[in-house]
């Protein structure tokens, strides 16, 4: 009889962490609801631009904290023929962007036992990392925090995939994977300014905001259509190369709560 590997679960933001003796799995979840294309639906939106933030949220989370997005679960609150289909096909698309196998790799449900009239939709992503391969509180003092795109949200800007203003998932996984870079967070509607503190207070830090013309700190960034990494300033050049037109901005500097 084999061993059973031993789980310790514990929260860090707003993921699930399960840390066992060989690896680790991170769990993050969204859910949108009342915003599609159905006659209920408050906000009107097509099925694959909702499906694609909703499922953005969570991935950004799991990529982030430096794990390797496994699994994606799609809850549809919606029958599958016609509503679900383009929806299980953006979900598909984004599991192979980032280099899940969309047939084995994704799963989920729809509602064909009962007529919706609104669009409801989860999503919950499964990560694996080697054990102390996360990336969380791993910043350091003298780190600058940089914006990885924009903060951008409706209804001042029309959101939609592919906006060369925000990293794609893939040019996320990408500037996770970096050797420069020591940590990485997702910014979601309290805008970069809250999330710099959340990033540095995590090491044991402290942020200092920078000047950033032509960003407003404090605007949310709706569906993470921006992520902040800590790094060198020297190492700046490295996360300017993954994209040349996407936005990279110096938005802070950490240091010590020891510092004068």
């Amino acid at each position: 009889m084999t061993d059973r590997e031993q789980w310790s679960v514990r929260r860090f933001r707003d993921l699930v962490v399960m840390s066992g003796e060989r690896s680790d799995i991170v769990i993050a979840c969204d859910s949108v609801g009342g915003i599609g294309a159905k006659p209920g639906d408050a906000f009107a939106a097509s099925a694959e631009v909702v499906t694609h933030f909703a499922a953005r949220v969570p991935l950004l989370e799991v990529i982030a904290a430096g794990a390797r997005p496994q699994v994606i679960v799609d809850t549809l609150s919606v029958e599958k023929d016609p509503a679900a289909i383009p929806m299980i096909a953006e979900i598909r698309r984004l599991a192979a962007e980032i280099g899940i196998d969309p047939e084995e790799g994704v799963t989920g449900s729809t509602e064909d036992n009962v007529p919706t009239g609104a669009t409801g939709l989860g999503v919950t992503i499964i990560g694996t990392a080697p054990r102390g391969g996360l990336r969380l509180g791993r910043s350091l003092a003298g780190d600058v925090v940089a914006c990885l795109g924009l903060p951008l949200s409706a209804p001042e800007d029309v959101l939609r995939p592919g906006d060369p203003r925000m990293p794609t998932l893939a040019e996320a996984l990408r500037a996770s994977d970096l050797p420069a870079t020591h940590e990485m967070l997702p910014v979601g509607s309290r805008g970069v300014a809250y999330e710099a503190a959340q990033l540095a207070g995590s090491s044991g830090l402290l942020a200092r905001m920078r000047a950033t013309p032509g960003m407003d700190p404090t605007r949310t960034a709706g569906p993470s259509t921006c992520v902040l990494l800590s790094l060198r300033e020297a190492d700046l050049p490295e996360l300017r190369r993954i994209r040349s037109d996407l936005p990279v901005t110096v938005v802070a500097d950490l240091y010590d709560s020891n510092e004068q």
